[in-house]
């Protein structure tokens, strides 16, 4: 009964840490809210929890850590205290000991999401980036609708060394598989294509997405940019031409977008160069 409870407010805590990532505003207010419940139940581990997540959002990480302390004291076995000490302990650039924290909340949740993300990152900024990618796996395994953003991130940190790009491709292409054509995912495999030099691929990547796009201009720039790198020349200043065509026959309102007037300077910029 007691490790069912455990599991149960684990998960409850989960859901308030993740809430608690997207109320930075009267942070304040809620750290006096959430002191005002502990005096009035002071034996509650998830109310220190709660407001040792709070403080870690006010970057107080000394609040933060004796919160922490407590209610790991109050509820030994409240293992999901370990992945906000984890969060802190990177956040604050504590790179050793993090990982050894959430080495220990791992080997508790084998199969936890947020403990391998938050592992990863830890990992990466240590510079162990293919156990980092390793990691990020991990969470995309065991996560039932994962986000495009964990594979642009497993990617970013593969591609930081040339010899793993061929697996940060085979990455996204993964992604790209389970999730569909997400242009996110698309574009990082489109530049990681450029970066090694194979413009064809990029090319044919980049021809799939603009397939499936009303508006070509974007497109276009980015396919001249590809060419001129590849030393098409020609070709190259006849997309830049394109590009500027397409733009001009948008109406005016959206030719004076910040966006669509970046993107001109872009086009004429590959002509005169």
């Amino acid at each position: 009964m007691r490790q069912v409870f455990q599991v149960f407010t684990g998960a409850i805590l989960l859901a308030l840490l993740s809430s608690f990532a997207h109320a930075h505003e009267g942070l304040h207010e809620q750290i006096e809210a959430v002191t005002a419940k502990i005096r009035r139940d002071p034996k509650n581990a998830s109310l220190y929890l709660q407001r040792g997540e709070l403080h870690r959002l006010h970057r107080d990480w000394r609040r933060a850590s004796a919160d922490y302390d407590r209610a790991a004291r109050l509820q030994p076995g409240l293992t999901i205290v370990d992945l906000a000490r984890g969060k802190m302990l990177y956040e604050s650039h504590k790179l050793q000991q993090a990982k050894l924290v959430l080495d220990r909340f791992l080997h508790e949740q084998p199969n936890h999401v947020e403990g391998f993300i938050t592992r990863a990152r830890v990992l990466a900024r240590m510079g162990d980036r293919v156990a980092a990618a390793r990691d990020f796996t991990q969470a995309l395994t065991f996560a039932p609708a994962p986000e495009p953003e964990l594979y642009l991130e497993r990617a970013q940190v593969l591609a930081e060394e040339e010899r793993h790009i061929e697996d940060a491709l085979r990455g996204l292409d993964e992604g790209i598989h389970r999730l569909g054509p997400i242009v996110t995912l698309q574009l990082l495999a489109i530049d990681l294509e450029s970066r090694r030099r194979n413009y064809d691929a990029a090319l044919s990547r980049l021809d799939s997405i603009a397939a499936q796009s009303e508006r070509k201009e974007m497109w276009l720039v980015r396919r001249g940019e590809i060419l001129r790198n590849a030393g098409r020349i020609e070709e190259a200043h006849a997309t830049f031409k394109a590009a500027l065509v397409a733009i001009e026959s948008l109406p005016p309102d959206r030719r004076q977008n910040r966006s669509v007037t970046a993107l001109q300077l872009r086009a004429r910029s590959g002509l005169e160069r």
